[in-house]
């Protein structure tokens, strides 16, 4: 399998050729493309995951023209590409290599980078395909099946999620009972479970979703969400859902009318509005703080 220059395949002007050359270089002793063909896994059970992979998968086309920007004046510029694997008697190839992956692969197809291997060819090749991702030579028409993975931003991209991982897990270590509580009651857990279980619960999602678990603990949401619902919880205050507003258990006195538009809980936008509101609602929030305790 050879992308070398074979009758009229191939036929790259020595300065694509050469730039061809510096970019595999460049990626090192291996590079990796990513396969756009993936599908969520329609089985409810989810036996086999969440994402689903085809048995095989061929990237087509096979053989394609791309335009030489490089070639000279009175050449054509347009060139046919394809893996060479045959040729006849009279040197002219009649079998070509495709790029398959399998689906044990999982959509990412490893290559080798030893020069003038059959992995250096294909990376060559895909390089030089309509349907990789940001090509220089892509098919605005096609859809893009093929990307590289930029390996150096993965790395950091790995990094960072270990870092974030890391703080997350720590954090979960510095927290008593009691904000181990306020926690659940902040996500709206049921937060009269055994606190084992809610600590379980609290280490788990800072385990699989750091950032928005370190993005909660940083600043003073989970302080004031778990504020609102222990005193929904002690019947300081209640929701009216009708006129979507909260008042004070003891008088029906409004408190803040809320805006029924987004996803957000009525617990979570009080929390902000108790965070934002300025004078008025931060004596809410005093006042929230000191009937609950009592």
């Amino acid at each position: 399998m050879s992308l070398e220059q074979i009758a009229h395949y191939n036929n790259l002007s020595p300065k694509l050729r050469d730039e061809l050359y510096e970019k595999l270089q460049s990626f090192g002793k291996r590079v990796r493309y990513k396969f756009d063909v993936s599908k969520p896994n329609p089985d409810p059970e989810k036996y086999n995951g969440d994402t689903i992979y085809p048995n095989a998968y061929t990237l087509d086309p096979c053989v394609f023209d791309i335009l030489d920007p490089y070639e000279e004046k009175g050449k054509t510029k347009s060139k046919k590409i394809a893996l060479v694997e045959d040729t006849d008697e009279k040197g002219i190839p009649n079998r070509f290599g495709k790029i398959r992956i399998m689906a044990s692969e999982r959509g990412v197809l490893d290559l080798d980078l030893t020069e003038g291997s059959e992995g250096w060819y294909k990376a060559m090749y895909l390089e030089l395909h309509p349907k990789l991702l940001n090509g220089n030579f892509a098919d605005s028409s096609k859809h893009p099946m093929v990307s590289r993975i930029d390996e150096v931003r993965a790395a950091q991209n790995s990094k960072s999620e270990r870092s974030a991982r890391l703080k997350a897990l720590n954090a979960t270590m510095e927290m008593k009972d009691k904000d181990i509580v306020n926690f659940a009651d902040a996500m709206l857990w049921d937060s009269t479970e055994n606190v084992i279980v809610l600590r379980n619960k609290v280490e788990e999602l800072a385990d699989t979703n750091p950032e928005f678990f370190n993005d909660l603990v940083s600043g003073k949401t989970i302080e004031y969400r778990a504020a609102v619902k222990q005193a929904i919880t002690k019947r300081v205050i209640e929701f009216d859902q009708a006129e979507y507003k909260f008042v004070w258990a003891g008088n029906k006195q409004t408190i803040t009318v809320l805006s029924p538009a987004g996803e957000k809980s009525e617990v979570e936008k009080l929390a902000e509005y108790l965070q934002t509101g300025g004078e008025k609602a931060d004596s809410v929030y005093k006042k929230i703080k000191e009937l609950s305790k009592q």
